[in-house]
């Protein structure tokens, strides 16, 4: 089964897919002039949380907001574009790693295997280049010709029935999912009447497959090397020995697109890295990354329900905030949009209130209702639901 409690995502940073939908369906451009970024509030920082009243229009009803924002994703940990301006500017992996991960240090885990989860649907098709192997749960080994076959849960293949678990072994050419190839063996399991699908594979075959879907090969080595300790940390950080896999192919963990974006930087970074994580007081730590920080670096507090860890710090980015991330907006949604979001705000809005973490980030988005209601949506929700690009933002009412 699916475990019921995961970790929040390292982010599994969209640097490779910077353009986003405008916010909601009717979000339109404002045409107002796109400011320039400048940090504000440095001295707020040592906060753990700060109240910012957004501009009040009176007390009229809101109609509209006008949003506008920096960065790409939560801004915690390794900043990817942060880390290829560092590169460029001829800074090594390891003060690339210091500088997102203070207080952490390098260290080496032994090889292992990692398990992620690719699909569950009612039938599948699994195949090889080249003849492969079928084990089913007696023991039992069928051998294939290259092709690709059609399994459901009533295991009937080539004519034959089969017992779950199945795993699927490659021979001389990786097996294959659907038109992508994997490296190491799918294993297939009945879950609900549907089949789950987990691709098991050598850690370090993992990490050159992650590198590949998070970054440009294009990049320099030191930031595709810090990329892949930080993949390397947050994967063995995250193993579930007692589910029936460890982690997602997508943004709820990290992006992992099999051997389909497979690039030859990413392989010869994770070669080059060989074990290495980053530990915090001997253990492995969960790294957590993003596409752009917006130049201010940021701490999870408020995020996701918890405080954060030590080797997560605000500190400001000069280098990321070079990036075509840095700035976004502004965008305008309508009240309307915010309601279909959230249903439970007031009808009548009069103002609207944000609350910060010490990263400048936006943990809490409270509306304040003609008839005296003051309602909070989590700053997060709000963000995923809008389709924002961060929650490092601000929000002006409208009248």
């Amino acid at each position: 089964m699916i475990p019921d409690l995961r970790p929040p995502p390292p982010d599994s940073s969209r640097a490779l897919r910077r353009p986003i939908p405008e916010v909601m369906r009717l979000a339109v451009a404002l045409g107002l002039r796109r400011s320039g970024f400048t940090l504000v509030g440095v001295v707020l920082l040592a906060l753990t949380a700060v109240v910012a009243p957004a501009a009040r229009p009176s007390t009229r009803s809101v109609t509209l907001f006008s949003i506008q924002g920096h960065g790409f994703g939560h801004g915690v940990g390794l900043s990817q574009w942060g880390a290829e301006y560092r590169a460029v500017a001829g800074e090594s992996t390891s003060r690339i790693l210091a500088f997102y991960y203070p207080r952490t240090t390098i260290g080496a885990v032994r090889p292992r295997q990692v398990r992620v989860f690719l699909a569950r649907r009612r039938l599948v098709r699994i195949g090889s280049r080249s003849r492969f192997e079928l084990v089913d749960a007696t023991g039992a080994v069928r051998r294939l010709p290259a092709g690709h076959w059609a399994i459901g849960p009533a295991g009937r293949i080539v004519g034959r029935s089969v017992r779950f678990p199945l795993v699927v072994r490659p021979g001389t050419a990786p097996v294959q999912l659907g038109s992508t190839g994997y490296a190491g063996t799918l294993t297939l399991t009945l879950a609900g009447g549907q089949l789950q699908v987990v691709n098991t594979l050598g850690l370090e075959q993992y990490v050159a497959g992650v590198v590949s879907s998070e970054c440009p090969g294009s990049w320099r080595p030191a930031a595709l090397r810090a990329q892949a300790v930080a993949s390397r940390s947050y994967a063995v950080a995250n193993l579930h020995p007692d589910a029936s896999f460890d982690l997602y192919p997508d943004d709820r963990s990290q992006n992992y697109h099999g051997l389909h974006e497979h690039l030859p930087g990413a392989t010869a970074a994770a070669l080059a890295t060989r074990g290495e994580v980053l530990r915090y007081a001997g253990q492995v730590v969960g790294a957590f990354f993003t596409a752009a920080n917006g130049g201010l670096t940021s701490v999870p507090d408020g995020l996701w329900g918890g405080d954060g860890a030590p080797y997560y710090a605000v500190r400001n980015d000069p280098f990321d905030a070079r990036s075509p991330d840095t700035n976004w907006g502004p965008l305008v949604v309508t009240l309307d949009d915010v309601r279909r979001a959230f249903p439970q705000i007031p009808a009548d809005v009069t103002s609207v209130d944000l609350e910060r973490n010490a990263g400048q980030r936006v943990v809490a988005v409270t509306f304040h209702g003609a008839d005296g209601s003051a309602v909070p949506v989590g700053g997060y929700d709000f963000q995923q639901r809008l389709h924002l690009r961060s929650t490092y933002f601000d929000l002006a009412p409208q009248a």
